[in-house]
């Protein structure tokens, strides 16, 4: 009896540990893939969700997921708590992000709930919940992260359109990628498609932004020339307040 009260003690503990910790789970993964080893995932919050169920088929490569139609390796942070190798996808037509349980299950895929999930990693991007109901740009559902400075953070919202296709007797569905951007200033978020968005949030600027949008790179890379654009943007606003400080 003392040894099964032991057991349970030391179970309690290292759950209070993993719980109390949760806010510093990304500079330690390793403690939390060892506690996971420990009590099993699927015992875990994270194994809470819905059934999933494929709508549409595809027979190429334009799918509706985020880099891969395969589950890819990645980590989250759900229902208060961060799961590291988790393999998940991320639906860009409904915005959901998929679990996969495993077919010794009766559920082999789950869609997690969007409400538990905080922040999510995927294929080398960071992703975020944004729930903005006010303001100019109204915002919900998971962002990228693609840049973040003291006064600017860029968010892509990561989207795909549905096209049914039929072929014969065949019917079956591809995606094709319909992104969009936003910036987070002062407070507020805004969504930007062209140069006169950015001079209108800082007319201010309107030298500096001439100067140094190029639409070239844009059709290039749209994802770098934003990135680009925002971090030296960034930087005019925060040479200024550095001098104003001195």
């Amino acid at each position: 009896m003392k040894s099964n009260k032991l057991v349970l003690a030391l179970v309690m503990t290292i759950i209070t540990y993993h719980y109390v910790n949760s806010q510093n789970v990304q500079k330690k993964p390793e403690f939390y893939n060892w506690f996971d080893n420990q009590i099993n995932k699927y015992n875990t919050s994270l194994f809470n969700g819905l059934e999933y169920i494929e709508l549409y088929r595809t027979i190429n490569e334009r799918h509706k997921f985020f880099k891969s139609s395969e589950f890819l390796t990645g980590s989250i942070n759900y229902d208060g708590q961060f799961y590291d190798k988790v393999p998940l996808k991320y639906d860009l037509d409904a915005d959901e992000l998929l679990f996969n349980v495993g077919y010794n299950y009766p559920y082999p895929t789950l869609i997690l709930f969007k409400s538990k999930t905080q922040s999510f990693s995927l294929g080398g991007s960071e992703f975020i919940q944004i729930n903005n109901t006010v303001g100019e740009a109204q915002m919900t559902g998971f962002y990228e992260l693609l840049m973040e400075s003291r006064s600017i953070i860029l968010l892509k919202k990561n989207n795909k359109r549905r096209f049914k296709r039929i072929k014969g007797r065949t019917v079956y569905y591809e995606f094709d990628y319909e992104n969009s951007y936003f910036i987070k200033y002062e407070g507020d978020f805004h969504k930007i498609n062209s140069k006169s968005d950015i001079i209108r949030i800082w007319p201010d600027k309107k030298e500096y932004i001439n100067e140094h949008f190029n639409p070239a790179l844009r059709k290039i890379n749209e994802d770098n020339f934003w990135t680009s654009f925002f971090s030296k943007l960034a930087d005019t606003f925060n040479t200024k307040k550095e001098g104003e400080q001195l």
